[in-house]
Formats: structure tokens, C-alpha cells, sequence
């Protein structure tokens, strides 16, 4: 669920009901920035969380969609200290320490991160990425999306979960709310869809660092939670199919995606 960007940047308060091609109403207000202090607080406890209590090995596959892999952090609060970049002319994923500073390298993001994935997915699959964020809760908050070939900007379009009309598409990323309470959610979480079922009501996500568990289809997606359609009005539940309680999820904010796919 953590996210830590390579190059961070923090924005005034924004609310998203106000932004463009927004689906949807009742957005909360974009929360204010955690100060520098508490993030490398944060960031030197993240260091030393990897080297004990792991759910799975660092770096473990856990499963795999649309040809992009998904790896294990250890633990939701563990953090390494690499960056990953996609090589733009053989889709080469690499790890750094810091920027390489190479034009065919295109920056992805903290290693082993739900954000890592999400661009990582966007990129192999789409061509396409999105910029800096101090945490995943903040994508929602974007207005636009980059095409990694060549820069060129594209308007990004949101859609607010419980108000939304447009119902999630495969390739949207779903944004969560973040818990300042509890330091496996103080910076929310994001997903890839991969697979909707309208009928059914069954969305497929595909993620790194939401449990770091051995994905219950390791070929096709991490997990699967609850879609409804209330009055043409369409709320995704963090709840699996099985259950009707998850006592360790999250809050859905929305699921952002290209305003082209409106």
C-alpha cells in the first residue's frame, strides 16, 4: 500500500468534484501532504521492516497479468530503497539507486510498491504513465496522464466510487483512501483492474504490496471484490466474493483512467 515517489512534489488541497471529466460527485478534498519530517521518519522504519517478519520472501513472484509480473515487499510497510525504469526499446525493467540519468530509461517507481505496478502495467500495455505523487491516494487528484514514447501530455478522467455512472473498464486504476490511523494505509493503495464482469459484479485487481500473498490466480489476478450497480450508479467494495467483511481493507476513492476512455 505504501508509496514513495523518486521525485516528490506537494500540491495545495484539491477537490476533485471541481476538476475536469470527472465522473461522479462527493470526492473528499485531497488531504495535505505528510511534512518531510514524518516521511523520513517513515522511510528509515520502512528500511529496517524488510529485514525481519516477511509474508513472503522480498522479490518473490506472486503472480502475473497482462505479461506484467508482481513481486513481493516483504510487508506492506517494508521499503527498498531502488528504482525501477523500463528500458523504452526492449521493455527491460532494471533496478537503480538513483537516477541513471539515460534518455531510453523511463522511470517507473519505488521497487516492489502498488504504485510501482500500476505505472509498470500502464506502461508495458498502454505506453502510457502518470506523474509525481507523494502517495498512491493522490492519483486520483491528477489531470493528466504522459505517453512514455513521447512525452506528449493527455487528459486523465476519474470516476468517484458510489456516484460514478461510468462502471470500471480493465486497465483503470482503482485509488484508495488512505488511514492516517494506521501506518499500513497512511498512503492509500492502487490497483489494476483486469477483468470486469458486470453481471456478476465481480472485479478482477492485479497490485503489488496490498497483502503480499501468492495471488489466488496467479495467472490472471491478485483477488477479486465486489461490484454494485445501485440505480445506474456503480460502488466497488473492498470485500471478496466469499465474504462480506474485510476487516484489513481499505476505502475505495474512484478508478482513474485516459479521459479518452470515457
Amino acid at each position: 500500500m505504501m508509496s514513495f515517489q523518486f521525485l516528490q512534489k506537494n500540491d495545495a488541497t484539491v477537490n476533485a468534484d471541481n476538476m475536469p471529466n470527472t465522473d461522479g460527485y462527493g470526492m473528499l478534498p485531497k488531504p495535505q501532504a505528510i511534512p518531510a519530517s514524518i516521511l523520513k521518519d517513515i522511510f528509515k522504519k520502512g528500511l529496517l521492516s524488510c529485514q525481519s517478519n516477511c509474508i513472503t520472501p522480498v522479490g518473490q513472484v506472486l503472480g502475473v497479468a497482462d505479461r506484467v509480473k508482481a513481486y513481493s515487499n516483504c510487508q506492506s510497510t517494508c521499503i527498498q530503497p531502488d528504482y525501477s525504469f523500463l528500458n523504452l526499446k526492449n521493455k527491460a525493467v532494471t533496478l537503480h539507486k538513483s537516477d541513471p540519468k539515460n534518455k531510453e530509461l523511463h522511470y517507473i517507481g519505488l521497487t516492489y510498491q502498488c504504485v510501482e505496478y500500476a505505472r509498470r502495467w500502464w506502461m508495458k500495455n498502454k505506453g502510457i504513465t502518470f506523474g509525481d505523487i507523494d502517495s498512491a491516494y493522490d492519483i486520483i487528484y491528477l489531470s493528466e496522464g504522459e505517453n512514455i514514447y513521447d512525452n506528449s501530455p493527455f487528459p486523465l478522467a476519474r470516476s468517484v466510487n458510489g456516484s460514478a455512472k461510468r462502471a470500471p473498464q480493465h486497465g483503470d486504476l482503482v485509488i484508495y483512501y488512505p488511514f492516517n490511523d494506521n501506518v499500513k494505509w497512511q498512503f492509500g493503495h492502487v490497483a489494476v483492474i483486469v477483468d470486469v464482469d458486470l453481471e456478476q459484479g465481480i472485479v478482477s485487481l492485479a497490485e503489488q504490496n496490498y497483502n503480499n500473498l501468492p495471488w489466488e490466480n496467479p495467472e490472471k489476478y491478485a483477488r477479486q471484490i465486489r461490484l454494485f450497480n445501485i440505480n445506474g450508479h456503480y460502488r466497488l467494495l473492498d470485500v471478496s466474493l466469499a465474504d462480506n467483511k474485510n476487516k484489513n481493507g481499505g476505502l475505495i476513492a474512484g478508478w482513474v483512467y485516459p479521459a479518452s476512455t470515457k
